[in-house]
């Protein structure tokens, strides 16, 4: 694995590998799709051709009918080869389609375009929340929509947990390992992403899998009801067995015929609707399971080649006893049809028959309940490997597209020595070309980085960039840096924060509870041995005097340095640094801007370059005056 790199530009490649990608597939959609409207067309011809046909041989003069019905045949024979060809180019250009549309995603990731991304929607607790909007870890252009590839709801939610959770330094390697191999491995990753995102369009879904595999049995204290389809269904065979045979008289067998299929509609309209709820759990469609049995099939296959632990782990999920994933979704497949008879167009006239005749469902319905009664249990161990392939396997699409980005360094450190350096390290949610890369030192404890600079000078963004590729870092993930090294940190952040009208709180008052949460997980993190706050705080208690606010300001990063905390605050008070209660732990650094007339008009420019020291210029009263606020005898 990298854990250093020369950073050479490598994103124009991907995008040059991407755009010869979705040119070619847009070039073969196009030619299916002609392709499809000439056989629409010919399908309509056909149609119409054999009922013409059929239409002459009845009106047929003389009673020479044989011929047109013959050659309505061979044409209606013809219309339903045309139709498999039909169905079968419809459902290539399908595919094409999907694989179109994640090609151009992972295009707009590396291009930075996020409207052109979807949104996937993330449920989040209030503690979580608060870091997560100040570092946009999810939504809009966020962290989560960078990675992309995940749409599984279990996936999402496993990602969303190991974005917003601090993992052990062993997992943090064996992720590390498993996303490195991944990386390399680009047409298992691209088929496992397909099968993936096809799955997650499906309407029932993992998750309604997973809740009727872990849900009580609708029949558990009615089992009767099994034995008396069984007794219905037997009763109506050996019934009609002898009405053919002759061997039950029609007066007898007759009533009886009757009145057993008025027990079995009146049966299938009392208990259907309960059994069709849980088919449709398992299966709304036939080809749902087919995709879990393509999607298992995929990854047992396919995981042979790899070594390291993590992938191997998953792959023992999956075929470890008491059945493999594939033998048991070959079996739920054939359940699943047998279910959905009811919904195939040719078909549903058998099930008519089958079922008032023999009460289908209910038997269908009990081959359900034995599965479940077998293979229940491992369906949530089937579906978090899966979840944990897809969360890999798009973290190994976000590392082979980010080729020059590294992987960090994590490690337990001393408790006197815990740091985080990041060498030329950028912004991830920034285009190559706009982000500006700074090397950067938070830490040991008993110190903090403070970051001092005009408006609009990249303080806010320093320690957005220190905030997500910590992030980046513990998912196991490449960082945007050069090289980064770390020990396993607690990320606390206040930067956006804002005052609540229904709960009556003032923003001073919100950011001051929003502190001392932050002051109270130092003090708590003191005492794991390993893990460390990381503290980032961003222009804070604005809401109040300046006087004021520098002695408060000073008491809350004391507190957090007095606790073993480390972390960066930005600022505009350029006292901060220089306070006699700080000035030993503050590790200054600064942004500055420069002025130059172009075209007779002032412009202000930055570098976004941190410098060493205290911000020595400020650029308030040049803004009044580039936006025409100036002095007003000046007019």
């Amino acid at each position: 694995m990298k854990t250093e790199v020369e950073n050479p530009d490598a994103a124009p490649a991907r995008i040059a590998w991407y755009e010869a990608h979705i040119a070619e597939s847009t070039r073969h959609i196009n030619g299916r799709v002609r392709l499809w409207q000439r056989i629409s067309f010919a399908r309509g011809i056909l149609f119409l051709a054999s009922v013409t046909l059929a239409i002459c041989g009845f009106a047929a003069v003389g009673g020479v009918q044989t011929p047109w019905f013959v050659a309505a045949g061979v044409v209606f024979i013809g219309l339903v080869g045309v139709a498999g060809f039909h169905e079968r180019v419809e459902s290539e250009l399908a595919d094409r389609r999907i694989w179109l549309r994640l090609n151009q995603e992972s295009l707009a990731r590396l291009e930075r375009d996020w409207d052109r991304l979807p949104i996937v929607p993330v449920e989040l607790g209030r503690d979580a929340s608060v870091v997560a909007s100040d570092l946009d870890l999810f939504g809009r252009a966020s962290l989560f929509q960078l990675i992309g590839g995940v749409r599984l709801p279990l996936g999402v939610e496993l990602l969303k947990q190991w974005m917003t959770t601090v993992p052990e330094v062993g997992e943090v390697a064996h992720r590390q390992r498993a996303i490195d191999e991944l990386r390399n491995h680009d047409v298992f990753r691209d088929q496992l992403r397909y099968l993936c995102h096809r799955l997650a369009s499906d309407e029932g879904g993992p998750d309604s899998l997973l809740a009727w595999s872990e849900s009580p049995e609708v029949f558990d204290r009615r089992r009767v009801l099994i034995w008396l389809a069984r007794f219905l269904a037997g009763a109506t065979a050996i019934t009609l067995a002898g009405l053919l045979t002759a061997w039950i008289p029609l007066t007898i067998g007759g009533p009886l015929l009757l009145g057993l299929l008025a027990v079995n509609f009146l049966a299938t309209v009392v208990f259907a609707g309960s059994i069709h709820m849980q088919f449709n759990r398992v299966s709304p469609r036939n080809d749902e399971i087919r995709h879990y049995q393509s999607a298992f099939s995929h990854l047992v296959a396919g995981n042979e080649s790899f070594e390291c632990d993590r992938l191997r782990e998953l792959h023992e999920r999956l075929v470890e006893p008491p059945g493999d994933v594939l033998a048991a979704t070959r079996i739920l497949g054939r359940i699943a049809w047998m279910a959905n008879l009811r919904r195939h167009g040719i078909l549903f006239l058998a099930w008519l028959v089958l079922q008032f005749g023999f009460l289908w469902d209910f038997h269908v319905f009990e081959f359900l309940r034995q599965w479940k009664a077998r293979h229940g249990t491992s369906v949530r161990r089937w579906l978090d490997a899966l979840a944990q392939w897809e969360v890999l396997g798009a973290l190994g699409q976000f590392a082979r597209d980010h080729g020059d980005w590294p992987f960090a360094e994590v490690s337990v450190q001393s408790a006197d020595q815990v740091i985080l350096r990041g060498n030329e390290l950028g912004h991830p949610l920034l285009d190559a070309k706009t982000s500006v890369r700074n090397d950067v030192e938070a830490g040991p404890p008993g110190s903090f980085l403070l970051v001092t600079g005009s408006n609009m000078s990249g303080k806010s963004t320093l320690l957005r960039a220190i905030g997500t590729n910590t992030v980046l870092a513990q998912l196991g993930a490449p960082v945007c840096a050069r090289s980064l090294t770390l020990s396993p940190l607690k990320i606390e952040t206040s930067m956006r924060i804002r005052d609540s009208l229904a709960d009556g709180v003032s923003f001073f008052m919100a950011e001051l509870r929003r502190l001392k949460e932050i002051v109270d997980v130092a003090r708590d993190y003191e005492q794991r041995p390993g893990e460390t706050l990381l503290f980032l705080l961003d222009e804070i208690l604005q809401g109040t005097n300046s006087r004021e606010r520098h002695i408060a300001v000073t008491r809350v990063v004391n507190h957090l340095i007095h606790h073993r905390a480390i972390g960066a605050v930005s600022t505009h008070d350029l006292e901060l640094g220089t306070a006699r209660e700080l000035a030993e732990a503050c590790r200054p650094v600064h942004f500055r801007e420069s002025f130059e007339t172009i075209d007779g008009r002032r412009r202000m420019t930055f570098d976004y370059r941190a410098r060493p020291g205290i911000a020595t210029t400020t650029n308030a009263l040049e803004l009044l005056e580039l936006v025409g606020l100036d002095e007003p005898n000046r007019h």
